[in-house]
């Protein structure tokens, strides 16, 4: 065995042990048990579990991931209570015990001095060494280290200056010896266990550790950080063209190798079964598109694969179990695919295109057409179908309006037209009517820009942008919206939406106390295989060019009654002038809570900052604390006022001195 010192009592070691275990399975015990989308439900709508029996299955773990899970848990802290119970012997163990006099003299640590004295008279006269001398099983050498203990420790309680010793090194002898090892049980540079430690070293070093180097490392080469494989984001790239539609979107998604991989996931036994619903998709499809979904010529992993989103998007049901739970994981990833889409054409500052990417992605949540207008809108209702739906158009205010239009529709007029046989029983009736009620309607309460400590946007300035929206649910207040604003809404700025930013950030420039933040539920979408709270997207951009200034945006957890106040950063144009914006906000989960108005920005002229007036100002004077900070770097000052004046004093008093010199010389002349 080497010279080395090692952890022979493995207190130490363990410790360490302990320590890297807990910093692993704390996480993971927290990821595993508590980590879930924070929501509160507010009502029935945003609860959770609104889900069909197909999103369910996709959502649901399997067992073996979960009894696997579960053994790493329980193992994991079987180990952490372990260690814990071999620290303890250790430590109880220990030769290197912390020196306690109160216990060498058996007293308690609140003992008075008197009672300290007391005590030792008692002990040294029954354990001094001439009375133990002929004591059974103690050699003499023993007898007088327990003596000269029993004095170290009445000596460290009474003794100024072996007291001293003890406060400053822990002992009343004073700076001990100090010893440096290694943290490593002796068991491990055992020559018994050598093999085993070896292999141990050689299974972690050699394995291990590479194949998580690199699977990590291939792992994020692969993806981007959208999630998407880098050969899906470079088509992207090389396929997105300015003037895009809808439907040539949709057609660049059925082409990517993820959607082609899992439309390869269909088995021979599941041909049939997929041939029905390509067939009533496609009808489906060209009833209401006018179109086919698919051409001649497409290859077959691409042609399965738009018609399985076609399919999600149109939900078209299978009864084959396998292929519905293909077609929603087409969908649920074509969720991602379209966030990568969107900050691949926001980068690009395409306003028009950024608008139709971002709509795209309500619709893939609730698992309507991309291009289904007011049907679309209609058909998130729960248990709604698309003949009900498409019976529902025949009213104008829902043609025109919508689901705010559904809900001026008398309620008899409603129940007629979905109530009955082969339509909805009163029970879901009833649940499609709550959720209409509760449906999060979004109203743009007031939008406008502002400069933080100033009257007015100048040119090049770095000003905000202001959006506050709530939530108004139709049950709540059935006013009609016209692009999420009221009817009667009065515009508050006609020349410019600019207003002074002196007095809002009065208090508190960095935050805003009245941002209406309300923790939300979860979003209504049982077609997606997540649970995922609703955000709304907020961007600005220039209509007449069709650039993007303000990036598609976050935002969540509003509120019904206090105001939400959103703040983006954004910097004024260049040049002065009257420039005119689109805002529009857009939810990533919900079709029909929009909002959108247009604004008018005032940019003034900046101001022209002279030179030497900006050196005036910015020289502190010399008799300021900042003007002597200035003086010792050798930076330059302003005289003080007072020291001014009195070098004028003396320069008026040194005339008049060499006056009188001259009228004296004159006279004796």
């Amino acid at each position: 065995m080497s010279g080395y010192k090692y952890d022979d009592e493995g207190g130490q070691f363990f410790t360490f042990a302990l320590t890297a275990v807990v910093a692993f399975l704390v996480p993971y015990t927290y990821k595993t048990l508590f980590s879930r989308v924070r929501s509160v439900a507010h009502g029935w709508l945003d609860r959770r579990g609104h889900k069909t029996r197909t999103a369910q299955r996709l959502m649901r773990t399997s067992w073996a991931r979960t009894a696997a899970k579960g053994a790493v848990l329980v193992a994991g802290w079987a180990l952490v209570a372990y260690l814990v119970r071999r620290i303890a012997t250790a430590a109880k163990n220990s030769t290197h015990a912390v020196y306690d006099p109160f216990a060498i003299l058996g007293i308690a640590a609140s003992a008075t001095e008197k009672e300290i004295r007391r005590r030792y008279r008692k002990l040294s006269v029954q354990f001094h060494p001439d009375k133990l001398r002929n004591v059974a099983n103690q050699t003499k050498e023993e007898i007088d280290a327990h003596y000269i203990e029993l004095t170290k420790a009445y000596k460290s309680l009474t003794d100024e200056t072996v007291r001293k010793n003890l406060e400053l090194y822990g002992h009343p002898d004073g700076r001990q010896e100090m010893s440096l090892g290694i943290a490593l049980p002796t068991w491990i540079v055992d020559s018994q266990n050598s093999a085993w430690v070896l292999g141990a070293y050689g299974l972690v070093l050699a394995i291990g550790l590479p194949l998580l180097v690199a699977r990590w490392w291939y792992g994020t080469r692969a993806r981007t950080k959208d999630g998407v494989l880098n050969a899906t984001a470079l088509n992207f790239f090389t396929s997105l063209k300015k003037d895009m539609r809808r439907a040539e979107i949709f057609g660049l998604l059925g082409q990517t190798a993820e959607l082609t991989t899992y439309a390869a996931q269909l088995t021979a036994a599941d041909e049939a079964a997929y041939e029905a619903l390509e067939k009533e998709t496609r009808a489906v499809y060209q009833r209401l598109h006018g179109h086919d979904v698919v051409h001649d010529g497409m290859p077959v992993r691409v042609r399965r694969a738009t018609v399985l989103l076609a399919a999600y998007l149109h939900r078209v049901v299978s009864p084959n179990a396998h292929v519905e739970e293909v077609k929603y994981a087409v969908g649920h990833y074509t969720d991602r695919l379209l966030t990568s889409l969107l900050a691949m054409s926001s980068a690009h500052r395409r306003l028009e295109q950024t608008s139709v990417v971002r709509d795209m992605i309500p619709c893939v949540a609730q698992a309507v057409p991309i291009e289904g207008g007011s049907l679309a809108e209609i058909w998130q209702l729960p248990h709604m179908t698309l003949p009900l739906a498409e019976a529902l158009l025949q009213y104008e205010p829902v043609a025109t309006r919508g689901l705010q239009g559904l809900w001026k529709v008398p309620d008899a007029e409603r129940r007629k037209t979905l109530v009955g046989d082969g339509k909805l029983t009163d029970a879901a009736y009833q649940e499609l009517v709550r959720a209409l009620g509760e449906w999060p309607r979004i109203e743009l309460v007031d939008a406008y820009f502002t400069v933080m400590g100033e009257e007015q946007v100048t040119a090049g300035a770095l000003m905000q942008l202001v959006v506050k929206v709530r939530l108004l649910p139709l049950k709540r207040d059935g006013s009609l919206l016209r692009d999420g604003r009221r009817l009667d809404a009065k515009d508050k700025a006609k020349e410019s939406h600019v207003r002074p930013g002196t007095e809002e950030f009065a208090q508190d420039p960095m935050q805003d106390p009245h941002d209406g933040k309300r923790t939300m539920g979860v979003a209504h979408v049982p077609h997606f295989a997540e649970e995922r709270k609703p955000h709304w997207f907020v961007q600005m951009g220039d209509h007449k060019n069709d650039h993007l200034i303000v990036a598609p945006t976050k935002f969540t957890d509003l509120d019904t009654s206090e105001l939400r106040t959103v703040r983006i950063n954004v910097q004024a144009p260049v040049e002065p002038g009257v420039f005119t914006f689109m805002v529009s906000i857009t939810s990533d989960s919900y079709l029909g809570s929009s909002a959108s108005q247009l604004l008018k920005l005032r940019v003034e002229e900046a101001p022209v900052v002279n030179e030497d007036d900006e050196d005036e100002i910015s020289d502190p004077e010399e008799d300021t604390i900042a003007g002597q900070m200035a003086l010792m770097r050798g930076e330059r000052v302003k005289p003080a006022a007072v020291y001014a004046e009195e070098d004028d004093d003396e320069e008026e008093s040194d005339e008049e001195e060499s006056d009188d010199d001259t009228d004296s010389d004159s006279d004796s002349d």
